[in-house]
C-alpha cells in the first residue's frame, strides 16, 4: 500500500555567519591601539599629577573616543549584517560577538565608573587599579581587545607579517592591557632599587615590590608567549615587537627619568631571544615546540629569566648614569630574582603540556 508522504514547511535558512577578513582584523586592531593608547595616557596623566576630581578630561577623551570607535566599527558591522538576514547572535565573523559584548560591558561600566565618582569620590594611586569600577571596564576592554585573537583561533591563514600582524598586535595589547591594571608590581617604575638601599621597613618594601614586579610582570608575559605558540607560528620578529611594544608602553606610563627608556633594549633582546628560540632549523618538517615537552622547558625557564635579568643590569647601568650607584642588590637577589621568574615560566609550560601519563592510566 502506498504511503502518502506531505512536505513539512521548512524555515527559511538564515545567511550564514560572516567570513573573518584581514581587512577587518586590521581596522578593529587598528582602534583597539588607539584605545589603548588612550589608556596609557590617562594611566601617565595619573602618574604624573596631570588630573584633577573631574571625569571630563583630555585623558579621558582619547580613552572613551577610541572605546567609541571600536564600538562604532562593531555595532555598525553587526546592523549591517542583520539587516542582510544574518542572525543576531552569528553577525558579526567568528571570535567579534564576545568583543560585541565587551563593548556593551565597557559601555555600562563607563556609566558605573561615572556614578562611582560622584557616590565614592575618585580613586588615589592603587585604589584606581583595584576601584570595581575600573575593574569592570578592564573585563570589557578585554572582551573586546581580544577579538582579533579568537579570529585568528578559528582561522588558517598564513603564517607572515602582512597576514599575522593584527594578531600579534592584539596579543601585545593583551599582555600590555594585563600589565597597565599590575603596574604596581612590574619591571618598570622600579627606580628606587638604583637609588641606594633604605633603612628599616622600607627597604624590605622596596626589595618585596621589587621581586614582585619582576615575578608577576615576566609571568604575565611568559603566559602570553605561550598561548600563541599553543597554536600559531608567529613570523620571526613577532616578540620581539610584543615584549618591546609592551615594556615601552609601561616606561612612559610611569617614567621618573628618560634614561628608564634604555629598558626598552633588554625587553627587545628577550623577544628577540624568544624568537631564536622558536626558529625552525627547517620550516617545513621542523617540529612544533609544543610537541617537544622538554625544548619547551627550556624555552619556558630562559625568556623569562633572560627578560628579568636584563632589566636588572639596566637598571644598574642607568643608576651609575644617572646617581654614580646601581643597583643595591647582592648577587643572592639579582641573580634568585630571574631564576624565581624562570622558574615560574616553566611552571606554566606544565599547565599548557602536562607530562604524558602512564601507559596503565591512560584511557
Amino acid at each position: 500500500m502506498a504511503t502518502l508522504q506531505q512536505s513539512l514547511p521548512t524555515a527559511a535558512p538564515r545567511a550564514a555567519q560572516p567570513a573573518g577578513r584581514i581587512a577587518f582584523d586590521y581596522w578593529v586592531v587598528l582602534l583597539c591601539g588607539w584605545f589603548i593608547f588612550g589608556l596609557f595616557l590617562d594611566g601617565w596623566a595619573h602618574n604624573h599629577g596631570r588630573v584633577d576630581d573631574t571625569f571630563f578630561t583630555p585623558w579621558h577623551a582619547v580613552l572613551y573616543s577610541g572605546y567609541g570607535a571600536v564600538g562604532m566599527l562593531l555595532v555598525g558591522t553587526h546592523f549591517r549584517n542583520v539587516s542582510r538576514g544574518a542572525a543576531w547572535g552569528r553577525a558579526l565573523p567568528q571570535g567579534y560577538m564576545l568583543s560585541l559584548a565587551g563593548v556593551l560591558l565597557f559601555g555600562a561600566a563607563g556609566a558605573f565608573d561615572f556614578a562611582w565618582h560622584e557616590l565614592f569620590g575618585f580613586e588615589a594611586n592603587m585604589e584606581a587599579l583595584l576601584s570595581p569600577a575600573h575593574l569592570a571596564l578592564a573585563t570589557g576592554a578585554f572582551l573586546f581587545v581580544t577579538g582579533p585573537l579568537r579570529a585568528y583561533w578559528v582561522r588558517r591563514t598564513e603564517t607572515n607579517w602582512r597576514a599575522m600582524l593584527p594578531l600579534v598586535l592584539g596579543l601585545a595589547f593583551v599582555a600590555s592591557l594585563i600589565t597597565f591594571f599590575l603596574q604596581y608590581a612590574s619591571l618598570t617604575g622600579e627606580m628606587g632599587l638604583i637609588v641606594g638601599r633604605m633603612r628599616g621597613g622600607e627597604a624590605r618594601y622596596a626589595d618585596l615590590r621589587g621581586v614582585t614586579g619582576i615575578l608577576l610582570h615576566t609571568a604575565t608575559l611568559t603566559g602570553v608567549m605561550l598561548f600563541a605558540v599553543r597554536r600559531w607560528r608567529l613570523p620571526f620578529g613577532a616578540f620581539t615587537l610584543i615584549f618591546a611594544l609592551n615594556m615601552a608602553l609601561m616606561t612612559w606610563m610611569l617614567i621618573s627619568q628618560t634614561a628608564e627608556f634604555l629598558l626598552i633594549i633588554p625587553a627587545a633582546l628577550a623577544g628577540l631571544l624568544a624568537d631564536l628560540l622558536l626558529r625552525p632549523a627547517t620550516p617545513i618538517t621542523a617540529t612544533p615546540i609544543t610537541a617537544a615537552p622538554q625544548r619547551l622547558r627550556v624555552f619556558s625557564f630562559v625568556v623569562p629569566f633572560a627578560l628579568a635579568l636584563g632589566v636588572i643590569v639596566t637598571l644598574h647601568i642607568i643608576g651609575l648614569m644617572l646617581f654614580n650607584r646601581g643597583v643595591w642588590w647582592a648577587i643572592h637577589m639579582w641573580l634568585g630574582a630571574p631564576f624565581l621568574a624562570g622558574i615560574g615560566g616553566t611552571f606554566l609550560s606544565y599547565l599548557l603540556v602536562p607530562p604524558a601519563l602512564p601507559e596503565s592510566e591512560r584511557a
